[in-house]
This record gives structure tokens, C-alpha cells and sequence, in this order.
């Protein structure tokens, strides 16, 4: 089992606060921090250069870490500010064109449906495929848009950054193998918080940020691309001296393996960190941990519900560790801001963050809590007792 104490008291905060913002940006273990330090340490005595040289064993290990937690080989994990431009460098390579087709669903973030907006403009079809019933992407109509001509990308997003519900991550992933279509995975908000093996999801590409249920540092992130994949794709839009060699006067190649999505210039303390997260999170048991956080939502949902005044949003036949309410004649923002004043933190996401996800539930604004493995039974009841008071 989890051991709770032992977690807690590893996490700088927790004895001050009561911590729900994990689903923007968690608090760091003791021992990502002083991973981070260490190195801006190094690179205080004897700079930079000489400090990413000297630590270049352990910086490469986040590599292995990744490739652990993810079930890939180190060679297909690049690292990168966070999920929103790993998915911009993926995106981009797969060089669409007027008349191709990409499907995604509705629970996509803002910054993956601006670039899809973009390539809308210059003639490339975007279908976005509606959820049923249960809140969970429609898999029979999703399966009849794979199968139409020139259609190049599938993209979903795990878990919303607005809405508890699991989407079927590896159903998709056999539809779309069977269709022979690439599947890119965002899943920012559900790496460190459920089990994720590229292998059984069957995707192509995968991003992630570090700053959510992976506990990193901000500015923070990975890519992960199959190796058997990367034929399929053009150049790097955006390369420099780390992503490819300038072999001659007028020629230059890419960098073997995923690493060509990698700038050279870069946080190094924050890779230091991202390596130690990684690490941190591999010495976990994932099933332990997606249980407790599931135990602990369905808590907090079952409370929520059953307290007049506030409305849970909520949809999907599985839902993860973000719980999202809202409290009749408040509004989201002012809800936290209120919850704030009594040490209890947690997030407020509008409809500008993902469009179609609030449209699909027909509310514009909602108050997020992002549970975590760290988080208590008291800690769930206290953020209850004080919603219950401000819905009065």
C-alpha cells in the first residue's frame, strides 16, 4: 500500500495548505526540488556548460525514466517546455495538407485546437467526433471517420483539463491501428495519475507536461514518438544544433531517434527535475495510485452532489481525479478565491481553455479540483464543508 504519511511529509506545503491544484500544477516532492537546486547549484560554481557536462549521466537518465513509466525505449522520448509544444512539433511534422482530414474529440485543450484551427484555414478537413451518452467518444462514429479517404492524424485528449471523464484511450488505439491512421495521445493530465503503456494504447506520438499528476517542475515536459513512426513524418519544423548536425555547407540531418523535437537551449535544473519526478514516480505502484485517486474523487463527487447548491459536471463511464462543480449564484472564480481565504487551493478553468469540451456540457465556466494520491479523507471533507458553506 501507499504509504500516505511517508508522501505527505516528503511534500514541502502540505502542512500549511490543503493542496486540489494538481490538475494545473502540483506540488513538487522534496526530492525534485533539491534535484533542481543541486543543479542551479553546479551551474552557479562553475556555469553552465561545465555543469550540463558534469551532470550529463544523471540528465540523461530522465530518459530512462520516461521510457520506463511510458513502456518505451529511451530513444523515442524527447523533452521538451511542456505538452502544448510537444504536440505543436508532432502536429507540424506530420505536414497536412489541403484536403487531408484530422479527427480529434471533444475534450481537446485550447492550444492543440488553435493549431488544428490553423491548419483548418489552409484547407485541411477537421472533424471533431462527439461523445455519447455516457460522456465518452463515440467509438462506433469514430470508427466510420477512419475509414474515409485522407484521413492523416487522430488526436484525443486523455483527460480534459475541465472534466473528470476518462476517454478509452486504447480502444481508440485499436481503432485507429486497424485503420492504419497515426493516434496522438495529450496526456498531460493523466501521466503520474493512471497507467499509461504506449504499447497497449497503441499510439504513435504521446505528450505530456510535468507540472500536473507527474509532480515536475513548470516548464516542464516530453514527447514520445514510435520509433517505427518517424519515417512517416517530415523535418522538424523548428530545428537548430541539438535537433540536427549541419553536415556540410548546404546540408544538414536530423537527429537520430525523437531528439530531433529537442531545442538545445533549455532549462537544465528543470530536466534535472523533470528526471527526478520521472524517477519519483516510478518507485510508485501507478495502480495503487490510480485507485486512491479514485477513491478519493468519487468521495468528494458523492459529497458535492449531494449538497444543495452546487451542481457536479462531471461525465464519462470512467472518471479520474479532476472534479469539476459549481455553486448556484457564484461565480467559478469567485468560488476560489473564497476558498483560498481558508487555505484550500484549487482552480477555476473557463470555456476559452477548451471550447468544444464546455460546449458538449453546456456550462462556460467551472471550479476544478485536482485530487492527488497525497491528498487525505479529512482533507476531501474539509473542501466540503467549505463549499457547503458558501452554497448557503
Amino acid at each position: 500500500m501507499l504509504d500516505i504519511d511517508r508522501l505527505r511529509s516528503e511534500t514541502p506545503g502540505l502542512e500549511d495548505i490543503t493542496f486540489f491544484g494538481s490538475a494545473g500544477a502540483s506540488l513538487s516532492p522534496r526530492s525534485v526540488n533539491e534535484a533542481v537546486d543541486r543543479y542551479q547549484e553546479t551551474e552557479r560554481r562553475i556555469g553552465g556548460y561545465a555543469a550540463a557536462s558534469q551532470s550529463a549521466e544523471q540528465l540523461d537518465d530522465g530518459y530512462f525514466q520516461a521510457g520506463r513509466l511510458l513502456g518505451a525505449d529511451e530513444s523515442e522520448i524527447a523533452f521538451n517546455s511542456g505538452a502544448s509544444e510537444a504536440w505543436w512539433r508532432v502536429f507540424l511534422a506530420v505536414d497536412l495538407r489541403p484536403g487531408d482530414r484530422v479527427i480529434a474529440g471533444v475534450s481537446e485543450f485550447a492550444s492543440n485546437a488553435i493549431a488544428m484551427l490553423q491548419a483548418r484555414n489552409r484547407g485541411v478537413e477537421v472533424v471533431i467526433v462527439p461523445n455519447d451518452d455516457s460522456g465518452t467518444i463515440h467509438l462506433g462514429r469514430l470508427e466510420t471517420e477512419l475509414t474515409k479517404p485522407a484521413t492523416r492524424l487522430m488526436c484525443l485528449t486523455h483527460i480534459s483539463m475541465a472534466n473528470g471523464g476518462v476517454q478509452p484511450a486504447e480502444a481508440v488505439g485499436s481503432l485507429t491501428r486497424a485503420a492504419g491512421v497515426p493516434f496522438l495521445l495529450d496526456a498531460a493530465q493523466s501521466l503520474g495519475q493512471v497507467e499509461l503503456d504506449v504499447g497497449r494504447l497503441q499510439c504513435e506520438f504521446l505528450v505530456a507536461t510535468g507540472r500536473k499528476f507527474l509532480r515536475a517542475p513548470r516548464g516542464t515536459g516530453l514527447l514520445y514518438v514510435r520509433s517505427s513512426a518517424l519515417d512517416s513524418l517530415s523535418d522538424p519544423v523548428f530545428v537548430d544544433v541539438r535537433s540536427a548536425a549541419w553536415t556540410d555547407r548546404w546540408s544538414y540531418s536530423p537527429r537520430p531517434g525523437s531528439r530531433r523535437f529537442e531545442f538545445g537551449e533549455h532549462s537544465y535544473a528543470g530536466r534535472a527535475g523533470l528526471g527526478a519526478a520521472l524517477g519519483y514516480a516510478n518507485d510508485l505502484d501507478l495502480q495503487q495510485v490510480e485507485a486512491r485517486i479514485a477513491n478519493l474523487a468519487t468521495r468528494l463527487r458523492n459529497g458535492l452532489t449531494s449538497t444543495e447548491g452546487v451542481s457536479v459536471w462531471d461525465r464519462g463511464e470512467r472518471l479520474s481525479g479532476i472534479v469539476t462543480f459549481t455553486v448556484a449564484g457564484l461565480d467559478p472564480s469567485t468560488v476560489a478565491r473564497r476558498l483560498e481565504d481558508r487555505s484550500i487551493y484549487l482552480n477555476a478553468p473557463a470555456a476559452h481553455n477548451a471550447q468544444f469540451d464546455f460546449q458538449d456540457r453546456g456550462v462556460d465556466h467551472v471550479v476544478r479540483a485536482g485530487v492527488h494520491y497525497f491528498n487525505t479523507e479529512e482533507e476531501i471533507d474539509r473542501l466540503l464543508e467549505a463549499v457547503s458553506s458558501l452554497a448557503r
